[in-house]
């Protein structure tokens, strides 16, 4: 099988795959090597509410990927894309202040707001289409955000999404995204490391780096070469899976006068968990969705 990457390359099935071992030992390599100084750089997530059985745990995750996906631009050679460059730096840094900073929700908002507005000015994008733009860049990012709350659950997700993207690109005739490449290259090793029990997490940074990257190429495929507004169902029902959860803690949460951004056992994940699943059985259930609903999203462009 051939694939047709961001950089205009086609490569085999085997390069692709060699480019995955490569990004994610240096994703894994990183964050593991960071994680004996977590405590130092204050990343260190003490136990939470909102996750089950969750110590202190490197919060380093966010670097390896950031690492990882460096290296594997390096090794092809590849000018970044501008959009992504500052979508991802930018989110990254925000969700970096957070993981040190626990920075207070309209702050945090603010700030993501002005990397999604700085990202699609870099880009040339009409007014218009900067709107509607800036609310699915941050939606998504917070979306993975609510979505990383169990040991495993959010790096499995969104490689099963990336997947899902880069088929939905070479189905409407596009390349692989830059976004959706990078994380199916470097996200396998990063998710080795958070299986239950997590050795590390992602973080605020690796969650904000990866919707910044999924969201990116949502927005290719929507808006380039010209608006292609059809692709607004499938592109919804390929990330039903984080937007349910965060529909769902949403409602629950302004049903019972909490505030939104406070973490709770009211996502999908401990929801199937309080139905009798293990937490493996109960990531494993939400990626397989993921799956079927990136194939239903596939099935729509036919």
């Amino acid at each position: 099988m051939r694939i047709y990457l961001f950089t205009g390359d086609e490569i085999g099935a085997g390069a692709f795959a060699l480019l995955a071992v490569g990004a994610s030992s240096i994703a894994v390599l990183a964050a593991w090597l960071l994680s004996s100084r977590a405590e130092r750089l204050g990343l260190v997530s003490r136990r939470r509410i909102d996750r089950f059985g969750a110590g202190a745990v490197p919060l380093t995750g966010g670097f390896g990927l950031l690492l990882g996906a460096g290296a594997a631009l390096l090794s092809l050679r590849a000018d970044v894309p501008h959009g992504l460059l500052i979508a991802g730096s930018g989110f990254f840094l925000v969700g970096l202040a957070d993981d040190r900073h626990s920075l207070r929700p309209r702050l945090k908002l603010a700030l993501q707001v002005a990397v999604a507005v700085l990202t699609l000015l870099s880009m040339g994008a009409g007014l218009a289409q900067t709107g509607l733009s800036v609310l699915l860049l941050v939606g998504c990012v917070n979306a993975c955000n609510y979505l990383d709350n169990m040991d495993g659950l959010l790096p499995g997700v969104s490689w099963v999404m990336a997947a899902a993207l880069a088929a939905f690109g070479m189905r409407t005739g596009l390349q692989v995204g830059a976004g959706a490449a990078l994380l199916m290259w470097a996200l396998p090793g990063i998710f080795l490391l958070n299986l239950p029990p997590a050795r590390i997490y992602l973080g605020d940074s690796g969650s904000h780096l990866v919707g910044a990257m999924l969201a990116f190429d949502a927005l290719g495929l929507l808006f380039e070469p010209a608006p292609r507004l059809e692709r607004v169902l499938p592109l919804a029902i390929l990330f039903a899976v984080p937007l349910v959860d965060t529909a769902t803690v949403s409602v629950s949460r302004l049903r019972r006068g909490r505030p939104l951004f406070r973490g709770g056992l009211d996502h999908l994940s401990h929801r199937i968990v309080r139905a009798g699943w293990p937490v493996p059985g109960a990531v494993a259930l939400l990626m397989l969705g993921s799956a079927v609903c990136g194939a239903a999203s596939l099935l729509l462009l036919s």
